[in-house]
This record gives structure tokens, C-alpha cells and sequence, in this order.
């Protein structure tokens, strides 16, 4: 997370972001400017050698009693935490500006109307050691994250505060003053990294900080980052009562349980299970919006509350989920709000989802309209670009003209530019030089450009989470695969979905006609299409579109998350079986107690490897595709009822024969390689020396070889002549596991496979026993090291580094040289795993 922050000089900052406003655009130009005869900071002339507290109370009394900020309200708010079901992790601010209209007066941070955040943290007199960040005039932008245990826990503990802001308001960005000890550091965070001024001492510096100040309060809600796109509504709004009357159950609504019905589902109908699902959002403690979301030329708008899903993290897409109501048709539809991956040849999802539709690719949803929203892009990137410019073809200058040359005439003409101005309102252009960020990126910036964008879809599914039995889990993991590969076998545009995980399996009620008789059934959708491509791009050699390969960890095959190599069929199908194993894990009867499945459960999916030559797959799900068993301990292999064992028995054992065949002809080209490497050193070997060459008092390392010679001498020769013509011996894989690897590189065996054990065995019904991992499980520690297991369950005397993500997280693949994804862990009693999961 270091890499995502770029230093920025005050002036450049303070001009940027907080531009000096001519009266008619000030929300606060009836306020005069305070004057100011002396440092209104006098008393904090000694602040470094102030307890935390103290120095709060007297920043927060010196800007409200000299009005440095008019019309804004500093205030403290570490008394009291919100409730969980705001900030689950019961986070507690030190204090907050407000518009004075919305300040509160119990010290508690109301996270849903912060304007910014503050931090305060005491200073030393002599080394500010509690600020995590570093100036240095040697790196580009002059700041750096310091290296140190408590430089990275108040690192993180800023991180945490913007992100809590962003998942419970909808913004673009978030700023946030810092103040440690007698220095402040303005921060401004996007969901592409953080912007950071060089520390300024407000004391000495007080006439440019009280200006600050001063530019801060006239600026308006949308130049402090906060969406303009998104309207808060009040309880006074037509739209707030529409949503509680939308949420009140209607004897028209349909219920979903599989059953029996007497004829197909006519028309638009509203399943009553959705609007529990949109009652249920409608939580007191969060605030209400009305959305607007692009539809071709014309602009629709959605209502919304408690989002159902919130991904992880603060740096990446941010994706939120929600049931919203559709205020020109009051029907129920699903809202998807994300910032997408911002590159020239990166498609839209809904662009995806209407070409599969038109290609009638079944079981994926249907789009209503989206569309990017207005002018949003994160700006950290660019900042970062400008401070390390590329050297030009001669060697010098740099490439800030590199956008412009890449652009076509059409993209120009289309398209508005970065300094253009909204009509709706003030527009904060990028830096200086920069052009729009959809061009070519740049592989050794670590920030990548983000857009926002949001999709409107039909259907309003339940997660795969919520399957009622093993059965049914296979049924609807299997629907999607029929969905994989009709889309990839479309004669007209094969397509790779290249994120199959749990999150975007799916499950939505249909009628469906069985032998004359129709049926209410639970069915697949295989959503979130973002990261598909065209297969001709996945294996042609066409330019990338983006700096890195992007999935979901967890769920990727082992051999994507062990070496560099394009995405196939076999790698989709395996990611299928992560996901049957994942939840039937997590939710099914088996003989492992709860500790134990949730700490499988961690080592199969979360941890991964790091060796010399970067990070990889971890060893418990390598060492499972190696052997084909599912060993928790040398002596316990997992269990779960016969026809699941069966199962998944069969495609272990599929997918273990594809990675032994890849495996030998990896070897094989390694072998080749290396004789290669063998032929270019004879061509340069000395030849040996003569016995007339030899030296007279010859080394002891020669003497002791000639010892040795003597002694072998005793035992013959026959072990000299082995060695002499011992060659390396590579192992043909059987044929069976020749066999075996054909059914994984289509989709025919897998989809018969699992359609055949539903059709030819009687499952369970009460296999499902509720979320094995315990509320009160805690990940067990990580050492540093790990000692590899072999084939047979014995151990090894290799050991390599390892660690953990947290959270399920959709980030761009971090393969070798890149650390695995990481986020904070979200655990709490009162948001489901599903709120957090990506």
C-alpha cells in the first residue's frame, strides 16, 4: 500500500484541490475572510511536547473561535464510536470538519456527514516519530511511507478512516488533515492511491495555513469529493417515502421456493424475497441517495440505501452492490456502482453483457442501462506520472506528451477533455499536461487510473451463499458452466469470462419445463463479465490492456498462480471446482470439526507462497492438485457424504492429470534449455592441465581428491562407469493421466459429469449445517517460514516464506515480484461475510 501514495509540495496541493473560488461559486461567500493581526496558533507554539488530547482540544478551539474555516465546524468525535452497523469495526476519528448545518454535538464521528476526517497523533520534541510519512527531497513528489512497525499501524489506521468514509458515503475522493505534534499533512485519497503534502509547520507557516483553511471552507460538497451524482434525501423527500412504501410486502409477489407450479411466470413479476432484500437495506442508520446512471443519451435515476455488498479495500474498484428501486418504472432491479479499470481497450461490462445477450448466451444477467459516470476518474495516478516523468527517444525530457500522441482524431472529437468543465456544476481538471486517462498506461507506475461507472441489471439474485443443499450448490455451479461455454464457443465472439470465483456465481428463481411439467427452480447466473476478453485477444498476441492479469486469488488455478501463462479453458474449469469446494467446505456436513475446516479453509484458499522468485500459489492447494486428495494432516484426508467424495473425487483427479502432463512438458522444455545453456559452456571450457602444468605443492582441495580416487579404487569401478553415463530421466506421465487431462481442456466432461451425479443419485437433503467458521475463530498466526510437503505427506527440507490475504478481493494478479492483494480484515457479528466479500 506504501507504493499507492505520491508526495506533493503544499502550493501544489493547496492550488490543485483547493483553487480559489470567485465569490459567486463560494457556498460560503456571504462570510468574509477572517483578519487575522497575529498567529492565531500561538498556543501551540510548544504542540510536540502536547499529550494527543491536549493538542486536539486546542486545534479544534483555535479554527472554531477564529473562524478560520466559515461555515464548516471542527469537532471532536473519539468519544464514541457509531454503530456497528455503520463501522462494524467501531473506529474512532479523532475528530472532523462538518457543514455547520450537519455538525453534531455528541461526539460521536457520524461517519455519513464527515466532510473531512482529521487525525491527530502527538508529537516529540526534536522527531515527529509518529507520523507515517517521511519527506524526502531524493524520491519524485519528495514523501515516502516510513519504514518502520509504527509508521505502517498509523499508516493503516488512515487508510482505515477513508475507506469507512467512502463505503458510507458516495464520493470521489476524501481529504484529511493530519496533524502530528507542530506539522500538518493534507491527504487526498481516490480509489487509485493517496495524494500527501510535505509536512507543514502551521505555527511558522500559519498565514499560508490559515489560507487553506479559508479556500477549504469555500469550496463546494463536489470539489471536497463528495459525488454530486448521488443525492441525499431526507425524510421530508417524496423519494424517502416511496422507498418505505416500496418496501411494504404485496400479496402480488411471487414466492421462489422450488416447488411445483402450474404454468410459466407471466410478465415482469416481483419475487418476494427481493423486497425483503430492499426492505432490509432500508436501515435507519444509513443514509438514502437517489442515483443517476447514464442510459444512452439520457440519464435515469435509482434509489438506494445499505449497500448488500461492499468490497474490501480502499485502492481498486471499490464495487458496491445494492437492491435499488427505479424510479421511473418502481420495479426492483440491481445496482452495480464500481470505479472500473480506466485503459483504452477495456471494455464496459453492460457493453459484454448486451453483446452475450445478443450471442444468447443463457444464465448472465440483462442489462437495464449504464454507463461511466460524467467526468469521474481518480487523479492520483496522473500526479505520479507527472512527478516521474519517462525519459524521451533522445534521452532527456519527458513523455507527459505520450497521451496526446496515442490519441485518434475520433476519441478527440468524441470525447470531452480532462479541463473541460461540467455543465452541471465545478469540474476538477487533472494536472497540467495530462490528457484523458483511457490511453496507454505506463508498466512502472504502481497507481492505475480508475473511472466510475454504474450498471443496472434485472435481475436481483441471492448469493451462492445461500444454496439450501450440496445438491442444488452443484446445480447452480453447473448452470454457469453451460453459460461459460456457450460464451465461449460463440461462433461469433468467443469469450472468457477470466473471473470465475464465488462472488459472481449467482442464484435467481426461474420457471423451468422438465417432461411437460414445470418447475420453480433455483439457477445459475454467472455475473460480473469486467475482466472477460475475446479469445482471440486471451491467446493472439494483441496488445494488453492493462499492466497486470487480474482475478480473483482464491479461486485461480494453480498453474496461473505459479507461472506466467495465458488463461485457458482447463484454468476456468479448475476455478468452477475452487468454488464447489469452497462452500461446500464452508457450508456442508463433513468430518472435520469447525475449527479445524476453518483453518483448512485459510491455508487452501488465503495463503500463499514467496520465494526468490516471487509469490505464489500456497502449498495446501498445490499440494491437493498435486496429489489429488484433499489432506487436511498426513492421516486425515477430508470427507463429506458419498455423493459429493464421489464427485469431487472424479475432478481432483481430472484436474491432478492436467497439472502432471503440463508439468512434464514444463520439464521438457527446461531440459531443452538446459542443454542449450550445457553446449554454450563446452564451447568456452578450458582444457585440462597437463601433468607437467600441474604446480608442485598442489592444493589441499587436489590432495584430498586424490585421497579419495585411492579409496574408490577398493570398491571398482562400476559406480564411475554409472555416473559417467548417468543423464536426468524425465517420467512419461501414464496413459490414464493422458486420458484424464483430455476431459478438463473442454467443457463437455465436466458439465456431463455433474449433471450426470445429479441425475443418477438420490442427495441429501440435509447436508447444509449453517457457516462452519466459528464467530469467534481468529486466523492463526503466520510464522515465517513454512516447511513444504511432497507427495506422500512427508515433509521437506525446502522451506519457503509465507503469508495470507485477507478478505475475498478481485485486484489485478500480483504474479512473481508482486505481493499477493491485502486488505483489512472486516469481522464482526453484525454484517454478514457477503457485505465485505468481493
Amino acid at each position: 500500500m506504501a507504493s499507492k501514495c505520491i508526495g506533493n509540495t503544499k502550493c501544489e496541493f493547496a492550488d490543485k484541490y483547493f483553487p480559489r473560488l470567485p465569490p459567486s461559486n463560494s457556498p460560503s461567500s456571504t462570510r468574509s475572510k477572517p483578519s487575522l493581526a497575529v498567529n492565531p496558533f500561538e498556543k501551540l507554539k510548544k504542540a510536540n511536547t502536547m499529550s494527543e488530547k491536549r493538542l486536539q482540544d486546542t486545534f479544534i478551539d483555535i479554527v472554531n473561535r477564529h473562524g478560520l474555516a466559515p461555515g464548516l465546524k471542527m469537532g471532536s468525535c473519539e468519544t464514541r464510536p457509531d454503530s456497528a452497523k455503520i463501522d462494524p469495526d467501531r473506529q474512532n476519528v479523532h475528530a472532523a470538519f462538518w457543514r455547520e448545518d450537519a455538525a453534531p454535538s455528541d461526539n460521536q464521528p457520524h461517519w455519513i456527514d464527515q466532510l473531512m476526517p482529521v487525525e491527530f497523533k502527538a508529537g516529540e520534541s526534536g522527531s515527529n516519530y509518529k507520523d507515517p510519512y517521511v519527506d524526502d527531497a531524493n524520491v519524485p513528489g519528495g514523501v515516502v511511507v516510513r519504514e518502520s512497525i509504527l509508521g505502517t499501524k498509523k499508516f493503516g489506521e488512515i487508510i482505515s478512516y477513508a475507506e469507512l468514509v467512502f463505503t458510507v458515503q458516495h464520493r470521489q475522493a476524501v481529504f484529511m488533515p493530519l496533524v502530528i505534534g507542530r506539522v500538518c499533512r493534507f491527504l487526498r485519497w481516490d480509489h487509485g492511491g493517496a495524494v500527501v503534502t510535505e509536512a507543514i509547520d502551521y505555527y511558522q507557516d500559519w498565514q499560508f495555513f490559515c489560507d487553506v483553511l479559508w479556500r477549504i471552507s469555500q469550496c463546494s460538497d463536489e470539489l471536497l469529493g463528495v459525488d454530486p451524482t448521488a443525492i441525499r434525501l431526507s425524510d421530508g423527500d417524496e423519494e424517502f417515502k416511496t422507498m418505505d412504501d416500496a418496501a411494504i410486502p404485496n400479496p402480488t409477489d411471487v414466492d421462489a421456493t422450488e416447488r411445483m407450479v402450474d404454468a410459466p411466470l407471466q410478465g415482469s413479476v416481483t419475487f418476494s424475497y427481493v423486497r425483503k432484500m430492499f426492505g432490509d437495506s432500508l436501515d435507519a442508520q444509513w443514509p438514502r441517495y437517489k442515483l443517476e446512471v447514464p442510459d444512452g443519451k439520457t440519464t435515469r435515476h435509482f434509489l438506494v440505501c445499505r449497500p448488500a455488498f461492499c468490497a474490501k479495500g480502499l485502492i481498486g474498484r471499490g464495487t458496491r452492490g445494492y437492491v435499488a428501486l427505479d424510479c421511473g418504472t418502481g420495479r426492483f432491479v440491481w445496482l452495480k456502482d464500481a470505479w472500473r479499470a480506466y485503459y483504452l481497450l477495456l471494455e464496459k461490462e453492460g457493453d459484454v453483457l448486451e453483446e452475450l445477450k445478443k450471442a444468447e448466451v443463457p444464465n448472465i444477467p440483462t442489462v437495464v442501462c449504464h454507463g461511466d459516470i460524467r467526468e469521474q476518474t481518480t487523479l492520483t495516478s496522473q500526479v505520479w506520472e507527472l512527478k516521474n516523468p519517462q525519459p524521451s527517444a533522445s534521452g532527456s525530457g519527458s513523455s507527459g506528451s505520450t497521451f496526446d500522441q496515442h490519441r485518434t482524431s475520433s476519441a478527440s472529437s468524441s470525447k470531452r477533455k480532462w479541463d473541460d468543465a461540467d455543465d452541471s456544476g465545478v469540474h476538477v481538471p487533472p494536472p497540467k499536461g495530462l490528457s484523458e486517462a483511457n490511453l496507454p498506461f505506463r508498466d512502472d507506475c504502481p497507481l492505475r487510473p480508475h473511472r466510475h461507472y454504474r450498471l443496472v441489471v434485472e435481475e436481483v439474485a441471492k448469493s451462492l451463499s445461500e444454496f439450501q443443499r450440496g445438491a442444488q450448490l452443484v446445480s447452480v455451479i453447473n448452470d454457469c458452466i453451460w453459460a461459460h461455454y456457450v460464451a465461449a464457443t460463440n461462433p461469433t465472439a468467443p469469450r472468457l469470462h477470466r473471473d470465475v470465483s464465488g462472488g459472481n456465481i449467482l442464484m435467481y428463481p426461474q420457471v423451468v419445463e422438465v417432461h411437460g411439467k414445470y418447475h420453480m427452480k433455483w439457477t445459475g447466473l454467472l455475473a460480473d463479465w469486467e475482466m472477460s476478453k475475446p479469445i482471440e485477444e486471451v491467446h493472439g498476441k494483441s496488445r494488453r490492456r492493462q499492466p497486470e492479469r487480474t482475478g480473483t486469488w482464491q479461486y485461480m488455478s494453480v498453474a496461473l498462480l505459479s507461472r506466467d501463462k495465458t488463461v485457458e479453458i482447463c484454468d476456468e474449469l479448475e476455478a468452477f471446482l475452487y468454488v464447489l469446494l469452497y462452500h461446500a467446505i464452508r457450508y456442508l456436513r463433513s468430518n472435520l470439526g469447525e475449527y479445524t475446516a476453518a483453518n483448512y479453509l485459510d491455508e487452501f484458499f488465503d495463503q500463499y507462497t514467496a520465494t526468490d522468485r516471487g509469490y505464489g500459489c500456497g502449498t495446501r492447494k498445490m499440494l491437493a492438485i498435486a496429489t489429488g486428495k484433499l489432506m487436511v494432516t498426513e492421516h486425515l484426508e477430508l470427507r463429506f457424504d458419498e455423493h459429493m467424495d464421489n464427485l469431487i473425487s472424479m475432478l481432483l483427479g481430472w484436474f491432478r492429470a492436467n497439472h502432471v502432463v503440463n508439468k512434464y512438458f514444463q520439464e521438457l522444455e527446461e531440459e531443452k534449455k538446459q542443454k542449450q545453456k550445457r553446449k554454450q559452456a563446452q564451447a568456452f571450457m578450458a582444457p585440462p592441465l597437463l601433468p607437467d602444468q600441474l604446480p608442485d605443492n598442489p592444493a589441499p582441495a587436489v590432495a584430498h581428491r586424490e585421497v579419495v580416487v585411492k579409496r574408490s579404487l577398493v570398491f571398482g569401478n562400476k559406480l564411475s562407469r554409472s555416473l559417467k553415463n548417468y543423464t536426468r530421466q524425465l517420467q512419461v506421465p501414464p496413459q490414464q493421466d493422458w486420458d484424464n487431462m483430455e476431459m478438463v481442456q473442454t467443457h463437455g466432461w465436466m458439465y456431463q459429469a455433474l449433471e450426470g451425479f445429479l441425475m443418477d443419485r438420490v442427495w441429501p437433503v440435509d447436508d447444509k449445517v449453517g457457516d462452519r467458521i466459528p464467530k469467534s475463530w481468529v486466523k492463526p498466526p503466520l510464522g515465517s517460514t513454512v516447511q513444504t510437503t511432497t507427495n506422500s505427506g512427508t515433509g521437506s527440507n525446502k522451506r519457503v516464506c509465507y503469508g495470507r490475504m485477507e478478505g475475498v478481493v478481485t485486484l489485478p494478479l500480483p504474479f512473481l515480484q508482486r505481493k499477493p492483494p491485502n486488505s483489512p480484515t472486516k469481522r464482526t457479528d453484525s454484517l454478514s461475510d457477503d457485505f465485505w466479500r468481493r
